[in-house]
């Protein structure tokens, strides 16, 4: 049994709660589309062409993706998992605890010393 398993099994917390929460996170919402707009224009206009986002007060639009069983069933195996997927299984995690009372759990806490999947490496230019 994986770090991240005896973590669920002490807090009570079931593994089809980790993918509700984590679609319900995830899921696009009308702020979502609204940035995802005006973050698209930004990058038409001349005027704002130079500008960064944070310049403008964009933020970054959710997903629109939660944590797949696939993914959850990786996490639970100890299996190496991207940065992304651990930040939505982190957030899926937290919104348990705190409506169970509780605190908030870390990276650290939930994963470990497994690491992290990296993809393919970068060739690098010639």
């Amino acid at each position: 049994m994986g770090i991240f398993q005896q973590f669920l099994n002490e807090k009570h917390i079931s593994e089809a709660t980790v993918l509700r929460l984590s679609r319900q996170l995830e899921a696009r919402g009308d702020e979502d589309r609204t940035l995802t707009r005006k973050r698209s224009s930004k990058r038409r206009e001349k005027e704002t062409q130079g500008k960064s986002y944070t310049e403008l007060g964009l933020g970054k639009p959710r997903s629109g993706r939660g944590v797949s069983a696939q993914q959850l069933g990786a996490a639970l195996a100890d299996q190496p998992l991207p940065r992304r997927v651990r930040g939505k299984l982190v957030r899926a995690i937290n919104a348990a605890l705190a409506r169970q009372g509780g605190g908030t759990a870390d990276t650290q806490a939930l994963f470990g010393g497994v690491a992290v999947r990296s993809g393919p490496a970068k060739k690098a230019a010639s």
